[in-house]
């Protein structure tokens, strides 16, 4: 059993970004694409498993394309991103088990903020490490250091009104990212967040979210060769923007 738990705890993940522009209609949409290819190389073979063993009596084919899969994943994580307000962007994320995908797509709101203290300890409060309503115990907290600043995640078990368990997870990352020449560095805080329901889902989302936020970190730093950095921060009239 320790053996399978220490598995599940350092389970590899795939990140990726929700982009922030739709396309317009007729247009290409590369990511859609990419999207589809990802998850059809993804669910082939267990749609095709499934397809063999749809009852021959059941009166419909079989309803399920790998194509399809991927189109609706598009348009789920689309329709949540547009929801978010312009300082956040929607991460997604698939964990492996013994190179195969389990869990995809596990989506985070991921927040860039001023800092709103010089302290970062503040972040602690601000994403409810002392506890929330709806928390059935108090939340377990993990630091983490990135090359790029420092930070925590945490987990506490929730229920829902009608007693189903969950997961509340959160972490929080203060960037100090350098700008180069004479300006200073720019600091960011990050905020991540999510709400998983699987058990199994549970027990690997604290090595996901940290994974997250290195990505993050390595994102935000420029390149050794120079140049921008894929997330690139600057500050104009004391606002973060990315």
């Amino acid at each position: 059993m320790s053996e399978k738990l220490s598995t599940l705890a350092h389970a590899p993940w795939h990140w990726e970004w929700v982009p922030d522009v739709r396309p317009d209609e007729g247009d290409d949409d590369p990511w859609a694409e990419h999207m589809v290819e990802l998850f059809t190389a993804w669910t082939s073979a267990g749609l095709d498993a499934a397809r063999q063993s749809w009852p021959a009596d059941a009166g419909t084919e079989f309803p399920f394309t790998a194509d399809a899969v991927g189109h609706g994943v598009v348009e789920w994580l689309r329709e949540r991103a547009a929801q978010l307000p312009a300082w956040s962007r929607l991460a997604w994320g698939a964990a492996f088990l013994d190179g195969e995908p389990r869990w995809a797509p596990v989506p985070v709101v991921v927040e860039f903020r001023r800092p709103e203290a010089d302290d970062p300890n503040y972040l602690l409060e601000l994403m409810g490490a002392g506890g929330v309503e709806g928390d059935d115990r108090p939340p377990s907290v993990d630091y983490v250091t990135t090359l790029s600043g420092d930070g925590f995640r945490l987990f506490a078990l929730g229920r829902t009104s009608d007693g189903a368990a969950y997961g509340r997870v959160g972490a929080a990352l203060r960037l100090d990212v350098p700008q180069g020449g004479d300006t200073a560095d720019v600091g960011v805080d990050v905020l991540l967040t999510t709400l998983v329901f699987e058990m199994g889902l549970m027990a690997v989302i604290g090595s996901g979210i940290e994974q997250l936020m290195q990505q993050i970190a390595e994102e935000s730093a420029p390149p050794p060769g120079g140049g921008q950095a894929r997330l690139g921060f600057r500050a104009p009239q004391g606002e973060v923007q990315s």
